[in-house]
């Protein structure tokens, strides 16, 4: 009977054993969230070390940490963490252009929990009062402006236009704006209204598009430029763009159904590959399917590739060709390059894409063949 009670101690004390030395590494951490309370947006970056011990009986090792949007690991403990000794994860969270409550996270995978460890970083930042320079982020000369750049998108190539775009005096001074009239084409007007601005005093410019003016089509650019007290400040360019399309709104139910067409036998030739310095050419074939007159407006085509169309106006049933020159000199990899056509096709594709627009793709492959 001793020697049975015996036996089974022994058991016990074996089995704890077995049990203490299968333990492995155990990661605690002090806490596994934190809270900044209420930070400064330009305030700089928020830190906080998470501090834990290893309370196994082997190392614990961190293989790497997963941030959340807005929240970065600059370090961590990276050598082996031994049984009983302590380690970090230390996370930043950036607060510029971010206002209000935040919710962020960093997952730490380790030797000793299958899943990560997740810490939470909480808290509001404070939004900070914003400057003339934060509101108004181009400038030229004193003037300052929420953009540079005055976008008309789509219009008729029947019709007049006009947008104003703000600005602000952003000095001390009185100061008086106008446009190099040498630099206005005749399908634009532009004023500044009042032309005169005393300091930190807001206005606005002006800008009047004609399309009809411009006898041009698809996507076109004019750069404006700006004198300030008469004088040409660095980098005074105000851009001005639209997409000039043809007035379909006037077509009658009728004239929509005879609409011409543009049918391509392909839209897209892959030259496969060309040494560099080597040109190919390529027809791409299409047919007018419609009732009336298909009128090529406009081709235009991107750097390194040419076109030339046959004609600019195709009869009902016609078909012609548009011409594809690629010049693969200075080029190298992969090619992507387009030919666009603007025409007088109305209407919307399946996918509500435009159809007076069409491109066409050049694509391959230019290699530059190795120095002997």
């Amino acid at each position: 009977m001793r020697k049975f009670k015996i036996l089974i101690i022994l058991m016990l004390i074996g089995g704890i054993s077995n049990i203490i030395i299968a333990q492995g590494p155990k990661i605690d951490f002090e806490k596994t969230s934190h809270t900044y309370g209420k930070i400064k947006e330009e305030g700089g970056m928020a830190t906080y070390k998470f501090k834990f011990k290893n309370s196994g009986n082997q190392p614990v090792i961190i293989t790497r940490v997963q941030s959340s949007c807005g929240c970065t690991t600059p370090e961590w403990t990276r050598s082996p963490v031994v049984p009983g000794a302590t380690g970090f994860v230390s996370t930043q969270f950036d607060p510029r252009n971010r206002p209000g409550s935040f919710n962020k996270h960093v997952l730490v995978y380790n030797t000793a929990t299958k899943e990560p460890v997740k810490l939470v970083v909480h808290g509001e930042v404070i939004p900070k009062q914003k400057t003339v320079a934060d509101l108004y982020r181009f400038q030229i000369g004193n003037i300052r402006m929420k953009t540079n750049h005055v976008a008309f998108a789509k219009i008729n190539n029947t019709q007049v236009k006009k947008q104003s775009l703000e600005i602000i005096n952003d000095s001390d001074a009185e100061i008086t704006i106008s446009f190099d009239q040498n630099r206005i084409p005749a399908h634009i007007k532009a004023e500044a209204v009042p032309n005169k601005l005393k300091a930190n005093q807001k206005g606005k410019f002006i800008i009047t598009y004609d399309a009809s003016k411009k006898n041009n089509w698809g996507y076109v650019i004019d750069r404006l430029s700006i004198l300030i007290n008469g004088t040409k400040p660095m980098r005074n360019t105000l851009s001005v763009s639209a997409t000039i399309v043809e007035n379909f709104s006037k077509l009658s139910k009728t004239e929509l159904a005879n609409a011409p067409t543009m049918d391509f036998e392909s839209k897209e030739f892959n030259f496969g590959k060309l040494k560099q310095g080597e040109s190919v050419t390529h027809e791409f074939k299409f047919k007018n399917n419609g009732k009336r007159d298909l009128i090529i407006h406009k081709t235009k085509t991107s750097c390194g590739c040419t076109a030339v169309e046959t004609k600019k106006v195709i009869k009902p049933g016609e078909a012609s060709t548009i011409k594809a020159v690629f010049n693969s000199a200075h080029k190298s990899g992969k090619q992507n390059k387009s030919v666009t056509l603007i025409t007088n096709i109305p209407g919307k594709d399946k996918n509500n894409r435009d159809l007076f627009k069409i491109i066409l793709r050049v694509k391959g492959e230019v290699i530059v063949e190795k120095a002997k």
